[in-house]
């Protein structure tokens, strides 16, 4: 039974704890006064002993160390792949990276997308001598394929469905080797994805296991915020250290669990314990107003909120029609164009940022668009750069630069250059700006013949359709989609939903079942004073069993 404190409370230094919150709870403001509470009274920290406070995103560590106010020589914050790259990976990739194939000089963690088209794959599949299948479907399982985590090891690099191909024979499946491939040859190239992080982690600890030793060494209190979102290998992690006397806390709720595609299941989070750990719970709502707080309540039954800041306001409303039109009827509402838009899907994201409406447009950067693969390289990684240091993502910019080159002294000149001429081609063709490349970046890259497929789609293609497919980054923009707002909070929020079926978070919430509710559950957490929830339509059977709900109101 789960011992229910305040955000203020303050429990035992050297106690395993799992403290479960819901949004707006106070669980990051209780993790930060609890790390304080430790670095003021325990013995096991010193010079070289220190908190880990691992999140799950970078806005989550960016959040916490601005409150946290303490130098970084008494507590580490960062991201989980940043801890276990910093503290397995990097320091012990020599240990493996000859059998593996890995270029261990100037290793650079990359979005591995940017390497997935066609004619990579016809070269993958000459390399394994098996060219007489169609590089289209090795692709598309390539596109879905993920590290798998079962039975406490990761066992293949595959998409969760096997991808299947016609013989005389009759139908045979593109064997996992055949994707261990890529990897094969990213690793040789000195490129690693974040997942292979958790991959290359696993592969050190199980081979090595004084690594854990050497981390309880330098880590005698290991804490975990959004802890909802884990995926199960560093669960396993975590459970290992505190078998071996690291503290280890983690805070979280399970209905904010949205990762479940990486793994990360609120059964999971219900079952997870270490040695000693005690539950509590923080029952409180300090974000939002009362009206806010009364509707979560109706989506969520289970864990009802207390109202806790006094605040009331107007009543959640819900918007019918054209998103553009309702998010600027919101703005007239509000009394103020503050509103934060939250989306489920990237392309809704990027149309709001774009001010272009939510219409259908192709994903051209997962198309392989140009036979010239070097060329698409350079358009496609540059173009990501750039529009990810609009929204003020300088992380997943140099993620992206890297690629380029491992010099950022050249590519900041690159991106700078780039910035300067971004009014030149945002409203051109595709071929506007590839000859921004040529002559302002003067890079090498082969031109065009006449009248050649290549040439027509960068003609045809306008740079802003292509930059839709970026994928929204952390950062500080007023358009992001619902997963990267995790750990946020927002005056006003204006949740878009893509279609009327995504009413049923309202209707008939789900929340432990059905992860899509719990999406939407936590966009419309994230609104403190105001909160509006767009639908493009509304049947009159919808209508009816909406206006049940006393506090949402229907215009």
């Amino acid at each position: 039974m789960a011992v229910v404190i305040t955000s203020e409370q303050t429990i035992p230094i050297d106690e395993p704890f799992k403290v479960s919150a819901g949004p707006g709870a106070g669980k990051t403001h209780w993790l930060i006064s609890h790390i304080k509470n430790v670095v003021s009274n325990s013995h096991k920290l010193d010079v070289v002993k220190k908190i880990a406070c691992i999140t799950y995103t970078n806005v989550g560590a960016d959040t916490i160390v601005s409150r946290l106010d303490i130098g970084n020589d008494v507590v580490d914050v960062c991201t989980i792949h940043s801890f276990l790259y910093a503290n397995v990976v990097k320091p012990y990739i020599h240990l493996v990276a000859d059998e593996l194939g890995i270029k261990q000089e100037d290793l650079v963690v990359i979005d591995d997308s940017n390497f997935m088209s066609e004619g990579i794959a016809a070269q993958l599949l000459v390399r394994m001598k098996r060219q007489w299948l169609d590089p289209k479907i090795y692709l598309k399982g390539l596109e879905n394929a993920h590290w798998h985590y079962d039975n406490h090891q990761y066992t293949h690099y595959k998409p969760k469905h096997p991808q299947a191909y016609s013989t005389k024979q009759g139908k045979r499946f593109v064997g996992n080797a055949w994707y261990m491939e890529f990897k094969t040859w990213l690793w040789g190239g000195g490129f690693v994805s974040f997942e292979d992080i958790l991959y290359l982690s696993f592969v050190l600890l199980s081979r090595y296991p004084n690594i854990y030793n050497l981390i309880k060494a330098k880590y005698p209190y290991v804490f975990v915020d959004e802890f909802q979102d884990t995926v199960p290998f560093v669960v396993d992690f975590l459970d290992e250290l505190g078998k071996r006397g690291v503290t280890i806390g983690v805070v979280g709720d399970k209905a904010q669990s949205i990762y479940d595609f990486l793994g990360a299941t609120v059964q999971q989070f219900d079952r997870f314990t270490v040695l000693g750990m005690k539950d509590y719970e923080i029952r409180g709502n300090r974000r939002s107003t009362k009206q806010i707080i009364e509707l979560l309540n109706v989506i969520r039954t289970d864990f009802a909120q207390n109202w806790l800041n006094g605040m009331e306001g107007m009543k959640p409303v819900l918007m019918v029609g054209d998103m553009l039109d309702c998010y600027q009827k919101s703005i007239e509402i509000s009394g103020s164009d503050e509103i934060q838009s939250l989306a489920y899907p990237n392309i809704l994201a990027n149309s709001m940022r774009r001010k272009n409406g939510a219409r259908v447009v192709e994903k051209i950067l997962e198309m392989d668009f140009d036979s010239n693969l070097s060329r698409q390289m350079y358009v496609k990684t540059l173009l990501k750069a750039v529009e990810y240091t609009k929204m003020n993502d300088l992380r997943n910019a140099w993620h992206q630069l890297d690629i380029i080159d491992r010099d950022r002294t050249k590519t900041i000149v690159m991106l700078r250059l780039l910035l300067e001429s971004y009014n030149r081609y945002k409203d051109g063709t595709m071929m506007d700006f590839f000859q921004i490349l040529t002559t302002d970046l003067q890079l090498n890259l082969q031109g065009f013949k006449t009248s050649t497929a290549n040439k027509s789609f960068y003609e045809t293609h306008t740079y802003a359709d292509t930059a839709l497919g970026v994928k929204s980054g952390d950062s500080d923009d007023k358009h992001k989609t619902i997963h990267k707002s995790k750990g946020e909070e927002f005056d006003n929020v204006f949740v878009i939903l893509q279609d009327e079926n995504d009413l049923g978070f309202l209707v008939a919430p789900d929340l432990y079942n059905n992860n899509a509710h719990r999406v939407y559950y936590v966009a419309a957490s994230r609104a403190k004073q105001r909160l509006f929830i767009n639908v493009p339509n509304l049947s009159n059977e919808n209508r009816i069993k909406l206006e049940g709900i006393p506090s949402l109101e229907i215009p």
